[in-house]
């Protein structure tokens, strides 16, 4: 599927399926939904909703889903976390 935003042209069949486990809530007042998180080539992330719509986010954001929902994306992506 393709989309755009802010000029920017994102193609999840030439992107990277990061995880298929991370939820987001649109509004506070909105239960989390499961959605798809995907990164670009050029590091840029986008996250698809099951209903086909999809949101931008920057990185700190899919970094926050990730350490949330799915640690071993986490760290496949960014580097193995200091054991406590």
């Amino acid at each position: 599927m393709v989309y755009v935003y802010n000029g920017l042209k994102y193609d999840t069949d030439k992107m990277d399926c990061i995880s298929t486990k991370c939820m987001y809530a649109l509004s506070i007042f909105e239960r989390s939904v499961n959605v798809k998180l995907y990164k670009s080539i050029k590091g840029r992330w986008l996250i698809v909703f099951k209903l086909g719509d999809a949101l931008v986010i920057d990185e700190e954001t899919a970094k926050c889903m990730l350490l949330k929902y799915d640690i071993n994306a986490y760290e496949k992506i960014f580097g193995e976390l200091e054991e406590a």
